[in-house]
């Protein structure tokens, strides 16, 4: 398996923030139950119900095995984010906010 760079710009997939609520819906909407959904992708009913509460977060090999047995995008596209970086002045430090006895 080839490491995945997390600071590459073209990754740009994430988990989504409501993953839990995704779970849960597609799994209530087949009518399956924690351990139904648990035997499906060879995982126990608890972290079945760990995932349903955000508890724990899926690894990266689950992700695309509860997307297809679910039905369901558990992953959605974001925008890369453009750094911008400081020009001219230095930055503050905490040593510059600091007063002492000498000044």
């Amino acid at each position: 398996m080839a490491d995945r760079d997390i600071y590459d710009a073209r990754s740009t997939e994430e988990l989504a923030a409501d993953f839990g609520m995704r779970i849960r819906h597609a799994r209530e909407a087949r009518g399956w139950t924690q351990a139904d959904l648990g035997a499906k992708l060879n995982e126990r009913a608890s972290v079945i119900a760990k995932l349903e509460s955000q508890t724990i977060v899926p690894t990266d090999s689950m992700i695309p095995k509860m997307e297809r047995t679910l039905g369901v995008k558990l992953r959605e596209k974001v925008e890369p984010i453009a750094v911008k970086k400081q020009t001219g002045r230095s930055p503050v430090t905490l040593g510059d906010l600091i007063r002492t006895d000498e000044e």
